[in-house]
C-alpha cells in the first residue's frame, strides 16, 4: 500500500492534553497518490508503561538489570471498515473516529527509570504486501474531580517536639490540607512554641514527588523536588504564629486505583526549621 500522506488530528484542549475519562475524538486524513486495492488499514490506540534500572552485586555478573514493559491501554477501532478488501483511486479521504480514556489510566509520565506514554498507531497494507505506518503520541493526564475538592479541604495538623541542648524545649505544630491539585495556591500555617526563644533563621516547606518503580524481579525508589518556599520574618517570642503558603505548579496527578502500577506517583511536604545553631525537619 502507498499513500501520499497520513495525517492524524486530535480534537484536544489548549493544551494538548487529554484527561482520565474524557472521550477523545478527531480525523485522520489520507491521500493516496495512485489507484490501488487495499488488503486492510488498521487503528489502534495504544497505552505502555515500562520501567528500567540496574543495581550492581558482589558476585558476577556484578550488574543486575530489573526490566518490565507493560501494555496499559489497547484499542483497535474498526475506522477504515469500507476500505479493506476495496481498490481506491488517487485523492484525499478523511476518516473520523473517538474513543474513550479509562477514568483509572495513569497520566503519561517520563524519567530517567520509566516511561508511560500513550500513542496511535495506523498501519496500512496492500496486495503487494507493502505496508505503510503512521504513529502519533499523545498526552494524557489524571482527571481531579473538583465537586469534590471539599473532600480535600480538610485541616491536618503535624507537631514536632524537641529539647535542644542548654536552649530548653521547642515544638512546631504545622496546619495545612490533607489534599491539593495542580496550580492551586495551598495556606500553611505554623504555630511556634519556643521557650528559650532561641534564634529562627527561616523555616523552609519542600514539595517532594516520591517514586516508586515495581516490577516482577524488584523495586527502586526515587525523590524529585517539586518546589519550596521560605518563610524568614520572626518575632522570637515563647510562641507565634505564622502565616505563608505555596503555589502548585503543573504536576502529574499521584497515583490513585491501580493495580500493581510500574510507576507509583505521590507527594509529601517537608517541612525544615533552621535555628543558628540546630535544624529541625519533618514530613
Amino acid at each position: 500500500m502507498s499513500w501520499e500522506s497520513c495525517i492524524i488530528l486530535l480534537n484536544s484542549d489548549s493544551t494538548g492534553s487529554f484527561y482520565c475519562g474524557d472521550i477523545v475524538t478527531g480525523s485522520v486524513v489520507i491521500e493516496f497518490k495512485k489507484k490501488q486495492k487495499v488488503e486492510h488499514i488498521t487503528f489502534t490506540v495504544y497505552g505502555t508503561s515500562k520501567a528500567q534500572w540496574s543495581r550492581s552485586m558482589p558476585v558476577m555478573p556484578y550488574l543486575k538489570m530489573y526490566s518490565e514493559k507493560n501494555t496499559i491501554l489497547e484499542y483497535e477501532l474498526d475506522v477504515f471498515s469500507e476500505l479493506d478488501g476495496k481498490t481506491i483511486s488517487p485523492g484525499i479521504q478523511t476518516f473520523h473516529f473517538h474513543f474513550v480514556i479509562p477514568d483509572d489510566a495513569p497520566s503519561t509520565f517520563k524519567s530517567s527509570i520509566a516511561e508511560v506514554k500513550y500513542f496511535i498507531k495506523v498501519e496500512g497494507k496492500a496486495d503487494c504486501k507493502f505496508k505503510k505506518l503512521k504513529i502519533v503520541p499523545f498526552v494524557v493526564q489524571g482527571n481531579i474531580n473538583l465537586n469534590h475538592l471539599e473532600e480535600y479541604l480538610i485541616p491536618t495538623f503535624h507537631e514536632t517536639k524537641k529539647t535542644l541542648w542548654g536552649s530548653g524545649f521547642f515544638s512546631i505544630c504545622f496546619k495545612t490540607y490533607i489534599g491539593f491539585s495542580s496550580r492551586q495556591y495551598i495556606p500553611f500555617e505554623a504555630i511556634i512554641t519556643n521557650e528559650k526563644k532561641v534564634k529562627i533563621s527561616k523555616i523552609i516547606v519542600s514539595l517532594i514527588q516520591k517514586l516508586e518503580y515495581s516490577v516482577s524481579s524488584g523495586y527502586a525508589n526515587e525523590e524529585k523536588h517539586i518546589n519550596k518556599i521560605e518563610h524568614k520574618r520572626f518575632s522570637h517570642t515563647v510562641t507565634e504564629m505564622c502565616h505563608f503558603g505555596m503555589e502548585i505548579p503543573q504536576t502529574i496527578p499521584s497515583s490513585i486505583h491501580l493495580t500493581n502500577p510500574t510507576v507509583d506517583i505521590s507527594y509529601v511536604l517537608r517541612v525544615s526549621i533552621f535555628h543558628v545553631f540546630y535544624d529541625v525537619s519533618h514530613q
